[in-house]
């Protein structure tokens, strides 16, 4: 084949590929304005030059002036604002041309009680440190430029369940620092999967102070769970009711085939798997205080697999949808 004509099937490639995300994004952008089947919330729709961010990963909502953070081609390992619990390595693989790292899980006694399998991977989009906590927020937890509103991505794969009753990926967002010596410093709440069997694949969860967890069961929209050694893709969109101060709206979308792998893009074939909807004074058990702060963490964490593979994590500030 002569030079020119390389060009030129690259050049037809490359349209194939635009067109195809272009398509995935027409299909997949309507899910993100609707609060249930019937019911939309006014979400304000990006232009097609937004639709995406640099790994080709469909973007709901636009960007909003804030704290972001997107790891890309960086090395997990080493990548200021992203830290592994534990310090434990991350070891690059791929998958046809699907570029990812492997994480092993290291092992743990829970603060709640008993042993188990867990790993964390913690974004600090905002940088800083944690001044308050949920009993004293003042509207943020470490300055008022950190992730309120936001969209957070991961495209995880989990490997060899260990402990059945703990095996669950969950999404935490708007918290701080986890320990016993500053329990009240958690201050975050997260949306959860978890394979079947697990009696909930997807949870609501809540944790003002550490470990004291509530959770809510949620029912999922479609059918769908963590299974072993299979490719999934999680978004959790939160934002702050702009028509009711009292109210926060958590949803969790998945791609339950995220990636072509011949190209190593994402699918983007989004679909809406869950929803809760936080009220001030809405009891989940033991808490009934609202969590609409800004976050210092933000955390991937998994529990009960030996292992997983991650790509493409990020997390970023977006426009509130009117």
């Amino acid at each position: 084949m002569s030079l020119s004509h390389q060009m030129q099937h690259r050049s037809q490639q490359q349209r194939r590929r635009y067109l195809s995300l272009l398509l995935a994004a027409t299909c997949a952008l309507p899910l993100a304005v609707q609060a249930e089947d019937k019911k939309t919330d006014g979400a304000q729709v990006p232009s097609i030059a937004e639709l995406f961010d640099e790994d080709h990963v469909l973007m709901f909502y636009p960007s909003a002036p804030g704290a972001q953070f997107r790891l890309g081609k960086r090395n997990p390992n080493s990548t200021r604002g992203f830290v592994i619990e534990k310090k434990t390595k991350a070891t690059a693989g791929k998958d046809g041309a699907l570029e990812f790292w492997n994480l092993p899980s290291h092992p743990l006694s829970y603060a709640s009680g008993g042993d188990g399998w867990s790993s964390r991977l913690h974004i600090y989009a905002s940088g800083g440190q944690q001044k308050f906590n949920w009993k004293n927020q003042r509207g943020f937890l470490s300055h008022p430029a950190e992730l309120k509103n936001q969209e957070m991505t991961i495209f995880i794969r989990v490997h060899q369940i260990l402990d059945p009753e703990r095996a669950q990926i969950s999404l935490k967002i708007r918290g701080g620092a986890h320990s016993d010596k500053n329990p009240d410093a958690a201050s975050c709440v997260m949306l959860t999967l978890s394979p079947e069997g697990h009696g909930s694949v997807t949870r609501f969860g809540k944790e003002l102070r550490h470990p004291r967890y509530d959770y809510v069961t949620l029912k999922p929209e479609f059918s769908a769970a963590l299974q072993e050694n299979v490719w999934i893709g999680m978004k959790l969109i939160s934002w702050n009711d702009p028509h009711d101060t009292q109210r926060v709206i958590h949803r969790l979308y998945l791609d339950t085939d995220p990636f072509d792998l011949s190209t190593g893009l994402p699918k983007n074939n989004w679909r809406l798997f869950s929803e809760y909807i936080d009220v001030e004074g809405k009891r989940t058990g033991q808490y009934s205080k609202l969590v609409n702060w800004g976050g210092w963490e933000t955390t991937f964490r998994t529990d009960g697999f030996h292992d997983v593979d991650f790509a493409f994590p990020s997390v970023r500030e977006i426009v509130v949808p009117q």
